[in-house]
């Protein structure tokens, strides 16, 4: 287990221990409430109180994996719930049914487990915070009444580096928006006497402001009449618990991102200068990248380059015609299905069909609307980056595909040539894959591959590419990169691997990987390097498996 690991472990720990002590007590007031029904002295408010406090239960026992204390609970909150709504005085069989809740939530508090679920909830926040050490902090306001769940929740988000402030009371929320607004704002719905306090709160934190506050709501109820209270307090999302904090924490991300997509790159070929400068201002303007090209016989190197999310196109032009060059650019396999949209004077509708035909996607007249030059441009490239993502990524881990990655260690290999810089080359195999496929299940398989892919995502440099080779198979492209440093930092991986623990049912077990890496200075270009690798990782798997082997003797221990 790594510091950081360690680190989270340590505050769940100290946490749930401190929620399972006192969960006695808990039972108590809950009892008491129970009584204070019965006697009936004060009207309906006991039995609010009651549903309340077995609801609270439910909720916190939930959130940290205490699954069958929860399912106890929630048997006690449907009772409550019957309660009240009914109309006549309740039976014998109901208060018969509400002791036995009792005795069974005593019973599974007195045989919990500390440890019980918690494994699997520290791998899942090690790895996910790994992904968000350098996102710049933002402040989240978190206001939950329960004191245990909300200073779970608080630190748990915290690990995802975000600054968060919680409040157990809505009012000191209200004064603190007041004096310093947050990034977003996460909002339980129940609070006590209060249903729906939290949507009514944040209907009037909301009023009246220019800017609204993003809002994420939690709640244990998923019900279509909560959801909508909380639409129409603005929410930006709704989590119902026990929650999933690496999906709460993606949306906190998203709805604090300052981040841009990234410009449409356009290529505009045309042989008049002027006018495809002024084209191509007319779309900077909108956000986006260009290139220019005056001669269509020299676009071929600019358009690997550059790497276009479509091309603008002249249809005459000396050298060749505009039909001609789409043909060839559609016969390259990587740009088959890039858009290329004619901008002509050409008006006669059966030639500019015909420029359709041949390759073509779109016709616009000269002169053009910047409006209609924007939009129209706009709407393709938009489609073209859709279906490259899709051409480009594996669904599942979300890294570079085979082909993909292949693409990438050319460029980079020849932009070191270039250079004269050091590229290093590693591939990844998860050891004994099949044996964890077969003993758990594909679904368990796919988890462990996911968890992998965001573990080298974290560790690895912004400047390296990591892929999917196939399998359970990864590839890295480490350009500026020594051999000697690309093992220390894929040992560094390994090691953080192998400390991570999956959950399979009631059974826990962990994984290694073996991996090769070769440097470009030993093998000269990208055919070989992968070779290289690829014998590297062979000799890690013949040397026993959780190994890092580098071609030219530079290795990694076995942990």
């Amino acid at each position: 287990m790594n510091t950081k690991t360690a680190v989270i472990a340590a505050k769940l720990k100290k946490i749930r221990e401190s929620y399972i002590k006192q969960l006695p007590g808990q039972l108590e007031t809950i009892r008491a409430a129970y009584s204070a029904f019965v006697l009936g002295e004060q009207g309906n408010a006991p039995l609010e109180d009651l549903h309340r406090r077995i609801h609270t239960m439910k909720g916190a026992s939930a959130s940290f994996r205490l699954g069958i204390l929860s399912s106890f609970s929630l048997a006690g909150e449907n009772l409550a719930k019957e309660a009240l709504r009914a109309a006549e005085p309740l039976g014998t069989s109901w208060h018969q049914k509400m002791q036995e809740v009792f005795d069974r939530i005593e019973q599974a508090i007195s045989s919990i487990d500390s440890l019980q679920g918690m494994e699997l909830q520290i791998q899942e926040l090690a790895i996910a915070a790994e992904e968000t050490t350098e996102r710049e902090r933002k402040l989240v306001y978190l206001c939950e009444d329960d004191s245990y769940q909300r200073l779970t929740l608080a630190t748990q988000i915290g690990c995802f580096g975000f600054e968060v402030l919680s409040f157990g009371e809505l009012e000191h929320l209200i004064n603190a928006v007041q004096s310093a607004p947050p990034d977003v704002i996460v909002m339980d719905m129940i609070f006590p006497d209060r249903p729906l306090g939290g949507a009514e709160v944040m209907q009037t934190i909301q009023a009246g402001r220019e800017n609204q506050i993003p809002t994420v709501f939690i709640s244990s109820q998923g019900s279509l009449s909560n959801r909508l209270s909380a639409v129409r307090a603005g929410s930006s999302a709704y989590f119902v618990k026990p929650l999933n904090v690496t999906e709460l924490c993606s949306t906190l991300s998203l709805l604090t991102s300052a981040v841009k997509p990234e410009p449409y790159r356009v290529m505009i070929v045309d042989d008049e200068p002027q006018l495809a400068e002024y084209h191509a201002l007319i779309l900077q303007e909108a956000g986006m990248r260009t290139l220019t090209i005056n001669d269509p016989l020299q676009v071929m190197s600019p358009l690997f380059e550059f790497k276009p999310d479509l091309i603008l196109m002249d249809m005459y032009m000396p050298g060749c015609d505009g039909m001609e060059l789409a043909k060839a650019i559609r016969q390259i396999g990587a740009y088959f299905s890039i858009p290329i949209v004619y901008l002509s004077s050409e008006t006669d509708l059966e030639k500019q069909f015909q420029a359709l035909q041949t390759g073509g996607d779109a016709f616009l007249t000269k002169p053009i609307k910047p409006e209609r030059l924007v939009s129209s441009v706009a709407a393709r490239a938009e489609r073209m980056k859709i279906i490259r993502s899709y051409m480009v990524r594996d669904s599942m881990t979300g890294l570079f595909n085979h082909t993909a990655t292949k693409e990438h260690l050319d460029t980079t290999i020849a932009l070191a040539q270039r250079k004269q810089e050091e590229v290093c080359f590693a591939m990844i195999d998860v050891d004994k894959f099949k044996l964890v496929n077969d003993t758990y299940g594909h679904p368990i398989g796919d988890r462990v591959l996911i968890a992998l892919s965001r573990l080298i995502r974290q560790r690895v440099r912004k400047a390296d590419t990591v892929g999917r080779f196939g399998g359970e198979e990864f590839a890295v492209v480490l350009p500026a990169c020594s051999l000697t440093e690309a093992v220390a930092l894929l040992n560094e991986l390994r090691e953080s691997f192998a400390a991570v623990s999956f959950q399979a049912k009631d059974e826990t077990f962990s994984c290694t990987f073996s991996c090769g890496i070769a440097a470009l200075s030993l093998y000269g270009d990208a055919t070989a390097l992968t070779t290289g690798a690829d014998e590297a990782l062979y000799a890690a798997k013949a040397g026993g498996r959780n190994l890092v082997v580098a071609a030219g003797g530079i290795g990694g221990m076995k942990k």
